[in-house]
């Protein structure tokens, strides 16, 4: 009889040992976490910079068609005059949801803008500006 009893009492995690276990993943998720979310908003930098790079190949291919570039990227959803399709079919937004912000410069040329993570101008780390000039060397 005695032995059932016993059995009972080891049964289960004493509370040392729930505590130990709660101390070591605290532990991982304080060394390992700050390296996932950097490398969550890496990521997010590098797909802004090769929509970017997508843009100008797809302007570039809008200049040989209409011999000038749009004056919005809205006019690359526009059917192609030559084959009735359009450049794309949707105007992406960057991976925070935002629109990219196109220009064109006194002399006509395209330049792109993303602004990060919190949507504004200027910025560091996440949310620091991914333009046409840092992707593409202009």
């Amino acid at each position: 009889m005695k032995s059932k009893q016993h059995k009972r009492r080891n049964s289960g995690f004493t509370l040392i040992e729930i505590m130990v276990v709660v101390l070591i993943v605290g532990l991982l998720i304080g060394t390992v976490g700050p390296n996932i979310w950097n490398a969550l908003f890496s990521s997010q930098a590098k797909v802004a910079g090769n929509q970017i790079r997508l843009f100008h190949t797809t302007l570039d291919q809008y200049k040989l068609e209409v011999y000038r570039f749009p004056d919005s990227l809205d006019d690359l959803t526009e059917p192609n005059p030559t084959t009735g399709h359009p450049f794309l079919k949707v105007i992406p937004l960057d991976p925070w949801n935002n629109e990219y912000d196109y220009e064109k410069d006194s002399e006509g040329n395209p330049f792109i803008t993303c602004y990060g993570a919190d949507g504004e101008p200027g910025g560091e780390n996440e949310n620091q500006d991914i333009t046409s000039e840092t992707v593409l060397g202009q």
